[in-house]
Parts: C-alpha cells; structure tokens; sequence
C-alpha cells in the first residue's frame, strides 16, 4: 500500500490560525479606543488649562477688584450692566463682563463645565485666586483642572 503525502492546511489548523487572529485585532482595537479616550481626556485638560489661563490674566488685569471675580459653581446670570465696549466701566463691572464673556467661551469648549473661582486676600498686599474648573468627561482620567495665582493689589 502507498501512502499519499499530505499536502496544505487542516481544518483545525485553519480555525486555530483564525482564533489567534481574532484576538490580535481585538486587542488592537481595545488599544485603540484606549487611545482615543486618552486623547480626548488631553484635549480636554489643555482646554481647561488655556481657559483658567485666561480668566487669570483677565484677574490680573483688573488687580483691584480681584474679589469680584469668586464664583460658586451654582452662581449663574446675566451681567450686571451692559457690556458694550462704549459703557463706561468701573472694576466692579469689568469684572462681571469679564465672567459673562468667559462663561460663553468655556461653554463652548468643553462639555457642561462648571467653574469655581475662590479668592482670598492675602493681607494688604496681594489676593489669592484658586480657578477650579470640572466637566464631564467619559475617561478613567482627570476632569478637573485647578490653577491658582497670587494677584498683587
């Protein structure tokens, strides 16, 4: 009797071949969704970095009414005066134009952001300003930015 030589694959050794497939790409995609969550989260933290710096440098740039910039997260409303650039201004009403204008921005550039601006006077010299900012977020990462500045008065 001949033997005859077997030639190709077998089926089991196809399926094998495809199950090992199988579970490279879904870790691949798991990665990739990783990824992309990752990079959402970090686009989201530099907005919020770039928005506290902002509101900031609007702080620093109205030094004696410091003060007037705290706000509670559950604060909302209209300004308290018109805002148009012929109104005359005091610090007081700069300040709150100041907080309506950056309120719009921040709420278009990221999801339902919540603000929360703490200021402590820091003897007769200088005020303490702690910008908190949070919004939702989906990641396992941070949603929360806080920056903190010292305004001389």
């Amino acid at each position: 009797m001949l033997r005859q030589l077997s030639r190709g694959f077998a089926l089991t050794e196809m399926l094998v071949a495809a199950a090992l497939l199988a579970v490279g790409l879904l870790g691949q995609l798991a990665l990739l969704v990783t990824g992309l969550q990752a990079e959402r989260d970090a686009a989201n933290m530099a907005t919020a970095a770039t928005l506290a710096a902002d509101l900031g440098e609007r702080i620093r740039s109205n030094p004696s009414a410091a003060s007037f910039y705290a706000l509670d997260p559950a604060a909302t409303g209209p300004p308290a005066t018109d805002c148009g650039l012929s109104a005359p201004f005091d610090a007081a009403t700069r300040a709150a134009c100041d907080i309506e204008e950056w309120r719009r921005e921040a709420v278009t550039a990221l999801a339902a952001p919540e603000v929360q601006v703490d200021t402590k006077a820091i003897g007769t010299t200088a005020t303490l300003c702690a910008i908190t900012i949070r919004w939702e977020g989906h990641g396992p990462y941070g949603r929360e930015f806080t920056l903190q500045l010292q305004v001389p008065k």
